[in-house]
């Protein structure tokens, strides 16, 4: 017995053959390891970035001081602006960085999600749940491709626009965009969440209604070979349930497959997007009661775009893998 393979993927088809033949096997010892060190890694990565907008920070603190005793506030606006500028062209280089990055991991688990789902679906067929595959196959083909235009066509470029707002809404005191910048993550955060719940919804609705009539058909596909084909029709019905089986630990394989990719692909990112908005957070609390109010605020507005890049990521990934999961439960 073969597991299916996805090209380009040789992961996927080692975890699937692996688990077919029953070598696949997880260490958790092994896999806490391999995480304590890309945290060390991306914590060691980002650190210098931290370090250097800490430094300027308290440059900026300390010549905005100097200059308020000498009583030339020119002087002390001209510096705020220039320590303003390189502050906040670290802060939008390294949210460059988490965007693109993040971007770049979201498009290649959808692009994953696609090539899968065939693969899933002629599984979920092979073992008797034709109703199943039918009712699965346009909703998992369509929502992978909606979810992919709306991520970048909506979600990155309003995540772009409140780190944007981020940095102009404090570069003076007296126009601030605060609100405004509110309600850019507010409808980032209800159009994700409108997505999942849609998506999931929506897949388990088909999924649960199909179940019934996968059941129905089996029995009828047995009673129609055990009638109608000559001699052997009984034996070919008796065996029906073996095949199935098989072809059921295939589809399994493939899922849990599915899965494990699905975490290889965003565990690395994940970490390190994270790192990068608790750093930001980090230097922002720091910096607050020593410098002007504006800095920390920008510094804490990029973390939050950080965060939403973050957050935006780990639903993608969780919203896949439950989708897999009902799939999974759904055909037995």
């Amino acid at each position: 017995m073969t597991a299916p393979t996805i090209e380009g993927y040789s992961l996927f088809n080692e975890t699937a053959g692996d688990i077919v033949s029953g070598r696949f096997s997880l260490d958790p010892a092994e896999i806490l390891n391999n995480i304590s060190h890309m945290l060390l890694s991306e914590l060691r990565a980002f650190s210098g970035t931290a370090a250097i907008i800490l430094v300027m920070a308290m440059l900026s603190s300390a010549i905005g001081t100097l200059n308020s005793s000498l009583g030339e506030s020119s002087g002390g606006r001209a510096a705020f602006f220039t320590f303003f500028t390189v502050i906040s062209g670290l802060a939008l280089t390294a949210f460059s960085t988490a965007l693109s990055y993040g971007a770049g991991v979201m498009t290649e688990m959808t692009t994953f999600m696609s090539k899968l789902t065939p693969v899933l679906i002629l599984s979920v067929f092979a073992c008797g749940r034709a109703a199943s595959a039918a009712a699965f196959e346009p909703v998992l083909s369509t929502s992978v491709y909606v979810i992919s235009l709306i991520i970048e066509r909506c979600l990155i470029p309003l995540m772009a626009f409140s780190a944007v707002l981020s940095v102009a809404g404090n570069i003076d005191e007296k126009n601030s965009v605060s609100g405004f910048i509110k309600i850019v993550r507010s409808v980032s955060k209800w159009l994700l969440a409108l997505i999942i719940t849609l998506f999931t919804g929506i897949n388990t609705v088909y999924g649960f209604s199909a179940a019934s009539l996968d059941a129905v058909s089996a029995r009828a596909i047995k009673f129609a070979i055990g009638s109608f084909v000559p001699v052997v029709g009984g034996f070919l019905s008796d065996t029906l349930d073996t095949v199935t089986t098989s072809a059921g630990l295939i589809k399994n394989a493939v899922g849990v497959a599915g899965i494990v990719i699905m975490c290889v692909i965003c565990i690395v990112p994940i970490l390190k997007l994270g790192i990068m908005q608790l750093m930001l957070k980090l230097v922002s609390a720091i910096v607050e009661p020593i410098t002007d109010k504006r800095i920390s605020a920008m510094l804490w507005g990029m973390s939050e775009a950080v965060t939403a890049i973050f957050g935006t990521l780990i639903l993608t990934t969780v919203m896949f893998v439950i989708n897999i999961c009902i799939i999974l439960r759904v055909t037995g």
